[in-house]
This record gives structure tokens, C-alpha cells and sequence, in this order.
């Protein structure tokens, strides 16, 4: 259970579970419905994780059972099944990816779908082969925030 955490808490993981769904391949329209309810969470005044804890209940507009015991779980356990479902085709080491500056969901998924780019580590890797170098789509800005972080 992790206690006492914060709705902002709560959005980022929820903001971080749309970046690994879109990284492990999942349909980006369907990703996105995290994106708005951590922006619905972020905006309350009541602690959620507080009250679902004690009622075992998510009331917000929008959010069915699924979704619920997706909050839940992160609530709880500080992850939920869909993440663990989803491992199977990405390691959550992909989010490292996201962390780097300039790069969003759908670069980090090309990194690791088109380099098997899948952290800090092995995106320093690819960058020491070169395997980086004269790619469509990542210019030198990209590749110097790459280094940057790659460096740490």
C-alpha cells in the first residue's frame, strides 16, 4: 500500500502508465484516457488515493470498473496489472526514455521498437556504436539531449 500518496502522485504514475502503454505498443487513442484523468485527478481537492482507501471506490466521471481497479492497484501496490500485462512487451525501463528531455512517448518507442533502446544504459550503448547517427527524425539537438542523458 502506499501510503499517503499525493493526487499529484497518483496523475504522474497514471501520466507514466500512458507513456509505457504507448512505448509497449498499445493503441495511443486508448493511452490517452490516462492523460485526461490525471489531469482530472490533479485538480481535486479531496486526497483520491485517501478516500479510495477507505471506500474502495474511484467515483469519478468517466472511470468504469476497469480503469477503477487500474487506480486501485496503483493506489495499493504502486502498480497496476495493465502495467504488469504490458511487460511482457517492453521492460518499464522504457520510461527512463521519457525522462530525457525533447523525447516523448512515440520517440522512445521508436528507440526501442527500431534500436531495442530500452534505458539510460543501453541508449548510451547505441550511442557509443553510432547506431544513432544520421537517423531520419533525430537531429542534433535530439542527439545531444540523448548524449546528455546517456552521460547522466
Amino acid at each position: 500500500m502506499i501510503l499517503g500518496m499525493t493526487n499529484l502522485e497518483l496523475a504522474q504514475k497514471l501520466k507514466d502508465l500512458r507513456d509505457f502503454l504507448i512505448i509497449a505498443g498499445y493503441d495511443e487513442s486508448h493511452a490517452v484516457r490516462y492523460t485526461h484523468l490525471a489531469r482530472t485527478i490533479e485538480k481535486l481537492p479531496e486526497n483520491l488515493a485517501d478516500a479510495a482507501l477507505a471506500t474502495g471506490k474511484i467515483t469519478l466521471p468517466g472511470v468504469g470498473p476497469l480503469i477503477e481497479r487500474y487506480i486501485l492497484e496503483i493506489i495499493r501496490d504502486g502498480v497496476s496489472s495493465k502495467q504488469l500485462e504490458w511487460e511482457e512487451q517492453a521492460p518499464i525501463s522504457v520510461l527512463e526514455l521519457v525522462r530525457i528531455e525533447s523525447i516523448g512517448p512515440k520517440t522512445a518507442r521508436r528507440l526501442f521498437s527500431e534500436f531495442g533502446i530500452s534505458s539510460l544504459a543501453t541508449l548510451k550503448g547505441a550511442l557509443d556504436e553510432g547506431r544513432l547517427e544520421n537517423v531520419s527524425g533525430i537531429g542534433p539537438k535530439t542527439l545531444r539531449c540523448l548524449r546528455e542523458a546517456a552521460e547522466g
